[in-house]
């Protein structure tokens, strides 16, 4: 049996493609009124060096910024760590614009994506930094179902 169909740590690193559900009501999202442009967000997985990587170098800067004894942790802290371990994961964007200007991946761009909602804990409710995140962390997103042997 070759083994390396289950090397979910390289496959990570090819982005897969995320088609955006409307945060609330969870219908998939299109550009177009016809709805043959699906709005789509590349993402690599967890697991891939790329990410892994870059989710160390955001833990450290937030060690550095290491809250004091007695500071209350609000949603708002939760969504944005959840959103800086998001941002390294974003490779690209299908059909999403901000305004008539096509997202791209700059950070900047990256960052208003994912702030366009907060976590709020609603059952069925998933912001964008949400879906991403969800994505990435499961394995079958980008190993998907090894051939059995």
């Amino acid at each position: 049996m070759d083994f390396a169909q289950f090397d979910s740590r390289s496959a990570a690193e090819k982005p897969g493609r995320v088609h955006l559900l409307h945060p609330v009501t969870g219908a998939e999202l299109y550009a177009d009124a016809e709805q043959t442009k699906p709005c789509i967000v590349l993402v690599r997985g967890t697991e891939s060096r790329t990410a892994q990587k870059a989710l160390r170098a955001a833990q450290q800067e937030r060690m550095k910024a290491k809250p004091k004894k007695g500071d209350l942790q609000m949603l708002e802290d939760l969504h944005a760590q959840m959103v800086d371990s998001a941002v390294p994961l974003i490779a690209g964007f299908e059909n999403v614009s901000r305004g008539e200007a096509a997202l791209t991946v700059a950070e900047d761009d990256i960052r208003w994506f994912l702030n366009l909602q907060m976590v709020n804990g609603q059952e069925g409710e998933r912001s964008f930094v949400e879906q991403v995140l969800t994505f990435a962390s499961r394995r079958d997103s980008y190993l998907g179902n090894a051939a059995a042997a």
